[in-house]
Order: structure tokens, then sequence, then C-alpha cells
């Protein structure tokens, strides 16, 4: 059977009038959707475009954030290093303590002089914590702009 059997009553007679209207139809459906595909076609370009430029975007910020986690993996171990250094030193100085707590004790023994003998360190020493000023910030007195004049 052909398609102009199938029409609507109007364009059952198949005559080259209603060939040409169809054929017009079927063209312009024709042109309707390549412009369709073409519009689609770009759209999935564009879309590519921009997952290409977001995957290079990721990819420098991947870097950057790599780059970040080692300087801070190098700074930690660079404190965790010092850190090491200054336990061990720590505990020297304790054992030099520990020594000339004993010297001191024999001297005092010897002299029968008493001798003020600390077998540790305080903990509010502020030796112990230089980064610490010995005072509290509040205290300090604070003179006006005419102090730093020559």
């Amino acid at each position: 059977m052909s398609s102009s059997s199938l029409s609507p009553a109007g364009r059952m007679s198949g005559s080259d009038g209603d060939s040409a209207v169809d054929t017009h139809r079927r063209e312009k459906r024709r042109l309707s959707n390549r412009e369709s595909a073409r519009r689609s076609r770009l759209r999935k370009q564009q879309h590519l475009d921009e997952l290409v430029q977001e995957v290079a975007r990721l990819q420098a910020e991947n870097a950057r954030v790599a780059a970040r986690a080692a300087d801070i993996g190098s700074q930690y171990a660079r404190v965790e290093q010092e850190n090491t250094v200054l336990r061990a030193r720590a505990a020297e100085l304790g054992d030099r303590l520990r020594s000339v707590n004993e010297v001191l004790r024999v001297v005092e023994e010897f002299s029968g002089v008493a001798m003020d003998i600390q077998e540790e360190m305080p903990a509010d020493d502020p030796l112990l914590r230089p980064w610490q000023l010995p005072y509290p910030a509040a205290a300090m007195p604070i003179g006006g702009a005419h102090m730093l004049q020559y």
C-alpha cells in the first residue's frame, strides 16, 4: 500500500498535486531533522569542550593540592626531626641536672652547708618556654610617644 492511500480522505486521489505536497512536507521534515541534528551536535560539542576545560582545571587544582600536601609533609618531617632532637637534648639536660645534683649533694655532705637542690626543673620556669614572655603583656608599662624621642 502506498502512503497516499493511507492519507486522510482529501488526498486519496493520488494526483500529482498531492504528491508534490507530500514531497514538500517530507523535504521540510528532512530539513528540520537535519537542522535539529546539527543543533544537537553543536550542543554535544559545546558540552564536550566544557568538560575538557573542567578536566584541565581540575588537573591543575589537583597538582596544586598535591604540591601543597608534599610541602606540608616535608614540613611535618622537619618538625618531627626537630622534636626528636629537642627530646634528646631535654633527656641530656635532665641527665646533666641529675649529675650536678649529685655533685651538690656530695658538696653539701662534706661542707655542711645546706644547698637548694632541685630534683627537676619547675614546670613554670620561663627558661623552659623562651617563646613566652616571663610576665603578662598587660603588665608591661607602655609609655607615650614622648618615650620614643631621643
